[in-house]
């Protein structure tokens, strides 16, 4: 089983320590991808509370590729991704709660 992008709506093949593919990487604001760098080494070996800035930058970065993905496709809005947002920083506020073991 190979890894794929996490970018919503693409499945292309990419190294398991990527996020995402890297023409979906390149859709990602400056600021965003350095979030998302910059939490990934806030990770504690559990999924605690030590992964919720992780969690939230990651959940950002995908929803701005998937975003970039329906402009660059001519599509209008699809709502659905706003809902997925929703839920993945509903699960990093979860996470906040969680204690380190």
């Amino acid at each position: 089983m190979t890894h794929h992008c996490h970018a919503p709506g693409c499945k292309r093949p990419c190294p398991p320590r990527w996020l995402m593919c890297r023409e979906c990487w390149a859709t990602v604001p400056d600021a965003m991808q350095r979030e998302v760098c910059r939490t990934v080494k806030l990770r504690g070996p559990y999924c605690d509370a030590s992964w919720a800035p992780w969690w939230r930058a990651q959940a950002h970065a995908n929803h701005a590729a998937a975003v970039a993905r329906e402009r660059s496709a001519g599509r209008p809005r699809d709502p659905r991704g706003d809902r997925w947002l929703a839920r993945e920083l509903a699960f990093a506020d979860e996470l906040d709660r969680k204690e380190k073991p």
